[in-house]
This record gives structure tokens, sequence and C-alpha cells, in this order.
């Protein structure tokens, strides 16, 4: 008599922390050796643009009817989107945009007409850098000489070490950071700075008064490996700053400059674009002008990434609860949502956002909280991926959700999405899709099959048929280089405790599996290998291999399969 066994299963990043603190809902960043938090942008700002909208001609209108109509309202053409047919129409000093776009609307000759919307960044400020709470990770594979390495919890919560050993990035990959502007020529990040562009200014010379562009810019790929400053994600990056706001330092975006830089980086060889602000609030529905900008580079390939905000609500920013955009939501070193995330049905993944250090103006670092930071985490694993082999967005946001460490409820959920990105899984392709689970015992010397072999679905729901009357541990596996052996560099767990199957079905059997990591002995294949002398077990594990137990420790077992009837290692159900 045969019995099933559902539950649910974690792949787990390879990282531990012990931080009991939470951070504030306070805007702010914390500069190195400053006392007070700077602000990211200034409360209570414009809600658009306050001499211009946007509007849009009905086809066939042509460039006279469209500079007459303007000049019938008393306004007048400032410059046109190139690309888009979207007008930005100047009015005179003292005339509401908002209610002149609605009175332009009246227009025969108007598709549309709106509020030249601002964008807004910003962050949470975070409590100072403690090194006894940044936790313990398993030995780092890769680990870089940057002085301030050991002070970015970020990299060791996502698993990057061990990416890092798979790749570091490739100067072919480009991230656009449409934002305040970057400092070019920081020492720790002018060797990955590519042309961009200022769209305030009309040039190809970009700064940052503000600072929070420089600071995304450095998470995604500040120099690393240089003795120098921090560590970014990709060690080998083209970061392409894109500025979109004037020089007053406020932090507030124009859309009209966001919808050119966005078509400018679908335009000039961008493979990911980092969007860490919101345009609009709760009560702001999606724009149609802004939307076509994301479609049309999406078309082209591009990997959006947005922050989900940080308000703290029940509401997704836009553009990140877009569907052709990854949203972003940030956790702390406690792998807690931030109490200031905002949450949502529409967040895909979480990513490292509070206490985030990283560079500064001028030459400097400092550390910073909110979504904005997570959001250039996920956008610079993303180039990693890219450079790994992964194209197009749609496989990106895929592969980014199979290979999360789900936390909060079981399976994608509003907290949290997916989950937790893991860069090692996510460079390697490890899906938990790919996950063999199974019943089984082990002695220490060997481990037998006693059920089927079945693949959880995405989110790591299982459902392991035919599991033999007994008492049995449940196992997960991942083999990553496909040696057919549990070896260093899998993901590998069982749980702590048998299950006992008396031929009925058993719910709810939690099982976390993670990185075997450290030094571990090859061990070679024992007995015949061709499938039908393995009992027909084609997809099931090779017939040796190393396992860490319990204790994180490493002993040598042999794989054999159960030897009963019914015992094909055809894959579960997925749910």
């Amino acid at each position: 008599m045969y019995g099933r066994v559902l539950g649910h299963v974690v792949m787990e990043n390879a990282y531990a922390s012990s931080l009991t603190t939470s951070t504030t809902a306070v805007p702010g960043v914390v500069v190195q050796g400053a006392t007070r938090s700077k602000p990211l942008s200034t409360p209570g700002g414009p809600a658009y643009s306050p001499s211009d909208f946007l509007a849009s001609f009905r086809p066939g209108t042509t460039s006279d009817q469209i500079r007459a109509a303007a000049e019938r309202h008393g306004y007048s053409i400032k410059r046109i989107i190139e690309g888009t047919g979207i007008y930005v129409i100047a009015v005179p000093h003292g005339t509401d945009p908002a209610s002149a776009a609605e009175e332009f609307k009246e227009d025969p000759l108007v598709e549309h007409a709106q509020p030249n919307y601002t964008a807004r960044v910003g962050g949470a400020a975070a409590p100072t850098m403690l090194a006894s709470a940044l936790g313990t990770a398993k030995t780092a594979r890769v680990v870089p000489n940057d002085p301030y390495y050991p002070r970015q919890w970020g990299p060791e919560a996502m698993s990057l070490p061990y990416a890092w050993e798979f790749t570091t990035g490739s100067s072919s990959v480009t991230v656009a950071v449409i934002d305040t502007g970057v400092q070019t020529d920081h020492p720790d990040l002018a060797g990955h700075i590519t042309t961009g562009y200022d769209f305030y200014n009309r040039t190809t010379y970009v700064r940052d008064i503000n600072g929070h562009g420089t600071h995304v810019a450095g998470i995604i790929g500040a120099v690393t490996n240089n003795a120098i400053g921090i560590a970014g994600i990709n060690w080998n990056v083209r970061v392409m700053p894109l500025k979109v706001t004037d020089d007053s330092g406020s932090g507030y975006l124009d859309l009209s400059m966001i919808i050119e830089a966005l078509r400018y980086a679908a335009d000039h060889g961008a493979d990911v674009v980092n969007m860490s602000f919101q345009i609009g609030d709760a009560t702001t529905g999606e724009d149609p002008f802004m939307d076509q900008a994301i479609e049309y580079a999406y078309s082209k390939g591009v990997t959006m990434v947005a922050a989900a905000g940080n308000d703290g609500k029940l509401w997704v920013a836009y553009p990140a609860r877009d569907p052709r955009v990854i949203a972003v939501g940030a956790v702390g070193p406690d792998l807690v949502r931030a109490s200031w995330s905002n949450y949502g049905s529409e967040v895909d993944v979480v990513a490292p956002g509070s206490d985030i250090l990283s560079t500064w103006p001028t030459n400097s670092f400092a550390n910073a909280s909110g979504t904005s930071m997570a959001t250039p985490h996920v956008a610079g694993l993303a180039a990693l991926m890219i450079a790994s082999g992964v194209r197009g967005p749609a496989a990106v946001a895929k592969a980014l959700h199979e290979t999360a460490m789900d936390l909060g409820s079981p399976g994608q959920d509003s907290e949290y999405g997916w989950g937790l990105v893991n860069g090692h899984a996510a460079v390697t392709g490890s899906s938990i899709t790919t996950m063999k689970v199974f019943a089984g015992e082990d002695d220490g010397t060997t481990l037998t099959y006693h059920s089927a072999v079945a693949s959880p679905a995405p989110g790591g729901l299982y459902e392991v048929d035919d599991v033999e009357a007994g008492s049995w541990y449940i196992y997960g596996w991942i083999d990553v280089n496909h040696n057919g052996m549990i070896d260093d560099g899998d993901y590998y767990g069982r749980t702590p405790g048998r299950i006992t199957s008396n031929g009925d079905t058993i719910t709810g059997v939690d099982l976390y599996v993670r990185i075997n990591a450290g030094s571990v002995p090859t061990a070679k294949l024992a007995g015949a290998s061709s499938p039908e002398s393995r009992g027909g077990l084609s997809r099931g594990p090779g017939a040796g291999a190393d396992v860490a137990d319990g204790d994180g420790g490493v002993r040598l077992v042999r794989l054999t399969p159960k030897g009963s009837a019914g015992t094909s290692s055809t894959a579960g159900k997925g749910r």
C-alpha cells in the first residue's frame, strides 16, 4: 500500500542573521561620518511640473496644425519627445498645467493631454551599521578585497559569493540608471561608467547633486576587488547614467524626461533599466504615455526593474506594478519585510533594502534604506543573469521567481512576492522546479529511495507519490553541476524528523534545502550506471554521492533506488 506526502520546500540562501532592530520610516540617508539624515526627496513636493503639460494628437495632424492649436490656447511647443508623438506644451506663468491639460483635451485635434507628473525618489533612514548584527554566512566561495565589503550584508543575503564563482558579470552588459544622475568620476565607479545623458541640461556630461543615483549605481556596479570602498553586484558591467531631474537636488524627477530616458536606454544598448522611483500615489492610475515607453523598451528586450514604494501600504507604486516591470520590495538583515516597504499582489521579489552601504557624492560612501536600494540589487542580479546566458525580460523574471527563497506564506504572497532573490540559484539556473523531492532513509553509508521522485511547483509546493509504508525522511536535491552526485555547490536538505506512511496522505511537511558549502570530498559513482540497473530511475540521482548532514558536516553515502514495483522516478504533479 502506497501513500502520498504533500508539503512545501524552501530553497534557503546561504545566509543567517541575528539582527533584531528595525528601520524607521523617515526619508533620508546616513553619509559616512555624518550624524544626521539627509532627505533624498523633499517632502510635500510638486505633483507635476508647474510650467508645462503633455499632449498627443490624432493621427494625421500636421505640425503646423499642432502649433496653431497650442497658440489658440495661449500655449507654445516646448519640445517633442523623440519617436513618441508626445509634445511638451509650455503654459504661461501662473497658469495651472493640470487645468490647462483638461481644457486642451477638448480640442478636436487632441488625442490625450495630462499633467507632466513628477516622480520621486526616496528612502528610509537606517540605524548605524552594527558589524555584530550582520549575521554569519557560510564560508564564501569568492570574497572581494574591498575594505567596506564586510559592512555589506546584501551580497551575503543574496548568496552572491557563490554566484561570483560562476560569473562576475560582463562588460558587454549595460544597466541604465534613470535617476538623479551619477557622480561619474567617483573612484569606485569611474571604471564602469559608459556614456549617459542629462535630459535636463541636454548634455552627455552627467552629475548628481542629490546623491540617490550615485548610491543606486554603486549597488549595481561599483568597481569590485580593487581594494577601494565597496563591492558591486557586478564586477564587470557598464552603468549608463540617465539624469531626469533639475539641478536643485530635490529628488523629484520629470515624467517627460523619464519617458525620453527609457526610450534612450532601449535605443542605446541597455540590457537592464533600474527605476528606483515612483510616479503618483495610491490614487493615481497607470500613465498612458509612460505605458508606451514601457512597451517600447520591453519590445526591444529590455529588463525593467522598479521600486515597490516606501509608504508601508498595501499598494505597489507605478511603474513597478506594471506586469512588464519587475516590482521589488525590501527586507532588512533579519529577512523580514521592512515596515516602510509597500506590498501587494504585484510584488515580484524582495531584496536587501535596509541600511545599504554604497557610493555617494563626492568621492564618499553612505548608508541608505528604501525600496530604491532594494531595486538595484535585483537590477544588478539581472545583469549577472544576462552575463550567464539568460535572455529576454520574461525569462529573467521567470528565473528570479523560480529561484527565490520563499518567505512569508508558502508560495507567492503579497508581502514578499516569490521571495528573496538568490544570486547563486539565478545564475546557475537552479530553479525550484528542477528539484528532486522523495521519501527515503540513510544510515550514513547508503541513502535508499522509498517513493517516486517529484518536482515542486513554482513557489515550492510538492507532492510525492508512491510512498511505501514505513518511517522515512523527505529529501530535496538540485544537481547544480549535473554530475549525478550530491556534492559541493548543489542544493540539498532533508526533514529533521521522519514521517510515518501507512498508505494515507500526509500534508504540511516542510522541507528546507540550501547550498552544500565548504570543502566536500568527491564520491565516485558506485554500482552500474544504466537507468535499467538503477531500477529505471532515469531521472533520479546518481548511484553515489556526498551529502551534508543535519549538523553541517559531510558524510559519504551511496544512493540506491528502492527495489519494489511502481518506483519510476517520473516527476510528481505540479500544483
